[in-house]
Parts: C-alpha cells; sequence; structure tokens
C-alpha cells in the first residue's frame, strides 16, 4: 500500500500545471483510493478536474436527480463544525440508478496538496512522461466537491475525489473556516465517468444543492 501511495503521488503531481498560471482556483485538496489490491489504484488529477471546468464552461453539467451523487454525511441542514472536519460519504447515484452506497472509510484515501516544489521535484526526477501518459488514460468515476458560501466566486473548500468517503485534512479545513462563523454554505458534488481521460458521461450535480450552518 505504501508503494501504492508513492506512485499515485508522483502520477499527480507530475501531472499538475504550474500553480502561477491563471485560471480557475485549483482544489484544497485531491483525495484519491491507494488500495492497489482492491482496485489497482484509482486515481484523480489536475487533467481531470480541468475536464471538470471545461464542462461547466460548456454548460455541459446536468442536473439530474438519479444519476448525482446522493449526501450521505453530514446530514443536509446540519451544523458544521469549523475545528472538526466531518466525515463526508455519498452514494454515486440516486437509488433508481443502481446505487453503490459509500463504503465507510477503511480503504486507504490519500491526499494530494498543493505543492509546488514537490511538483518540480517529481518533474525533474520522477518518471514525467510515464506519470502524464498514466494520467491520461485514466478510466473510471471521479467527482467534484464543493463547500461554497452566497455571493463568493471562489469556493470555501474544494476537493477532487476519486473515493465516495473522506474526512478533510483538519488543517486545511480549519484554515476554510476560520471566519465562516454562522454563515450559511451549501454543497455540491459534481460526477462524471472517464475513459481514457476524456468525460463520457456527465457531469452530474444534484438539482439543488446541499445546505449547511456554520458553528458560531
Amino acid at each position: 500500500m505504501a508503494r501504492a501511495y508513492l506512485v499515485l503521488l508522483a502520477v499527480n503531481l507530475a501531472a499538475c500545471g504550474d500553480d502561477s498560471s491563471a485560471g480557475p482556483p485549483p482544489p484544497d485538496e485531491y483525495i484519491v483510493n491507494c488500495d492497489s489490491a482492491a482496485d489497482a489504484g484509482t486515481f484523480t488529477s489536475d487533467e481531470n478536474y480541468s475536464a471538470f471546468v471545461n464542462a461547466e464552461a460548456a454548460h455541459r453539467v446536468l442536473a439530474d436527480p438519479c444519476k448525482s451523487p446522493q449526501l450521505a454525511t453530514p446530514t443536509p441542514g446540519s451544523t458544521l463544525d469549523r475545528s472538526t472536519p466531518p466525515m463526508i460519504a455519498f452514494a454515486n447515484k440516486g437509488p433508481t440508478c443502481q446505487l453503490r452506497l459509500a463504503q465507510p472509510v477503511l480503504m486507504a484515501a490519500c491526499r494530494l496538496h498543493q505543492a509546488p516544489l514537490w511538483r518540480k521535484l517529481v518533474r525533474a526526477f520522477l518518471l514525467e512522461g510515464v506519470a502524464e501518459a498514466h494520467c491520461g488514460a485514466f478510466s473510471g468515476e471521479n467527482y467534484l466537491l464543493r463547500l461554497l458560501h452566497a455571493g463568493e466566486a471562489k469556493p470555501v473548500y474544494m476537493a477532487m475525489l476519486s473515493v465516495t468517503s473522506f474526512t478533510p485534512d483538519p488543517i486545511i479545513w480549519q484554515k476554510a473556516m476560520r471566519s465562516r462563523n454562522g454563515q450559511t454554505l451549501t454543497m455540491t458534488i459534481e460526477r462524471a465517468l472517464f475513459f481514457r481521460g476524456d468525460i463520457m458521461d456527465g457531469p452530474y450535480i444534484q438539482p439543488q444543492p446541499y445546505s449547511f450552518q456554520v458553528a458560531p
């Protein structure tokens, strides 16, 4: 499993772009499944994030109550703690769309934070060409989760996922929630099916975002 983590770290960081370039804000976290025994390791990358962004710009995101992810926890309408991040779990589809329940957080979930220095080192020393080719051939489901505050273009918190259950990094969560006491935030989760790096189905999003209150 440790090897899977290192390989996925190299794959994702080598494929990432320069943080200084203009564009949409990067996700706060990339959380991937590193359990190679279960699925040969499923991952997500900047390329997949860009595919979501491009689909949004082309107005190809579909509001579908059946094919969009269905949040299980935290309970919509509940209060979010500013210090302790909640476990976030969801089904990848609705109950009439061959529902696959979110698994408990027993799988190996690895975090790939934004780290420009790491990217430079990976590019310089770790199989850049192989990593980029691997990312380009990705097939499977990815999810883009955003926590938003009305009137703000930049998400309060954003994560790219290849898993359906995780807990945000406490330090990242606390930084995101630092000045949010008492605010109402909404959560959206987009789902897209990729084939060799391209979106073949979706993205799908729930018709109404999930609403939460941040603790005072």
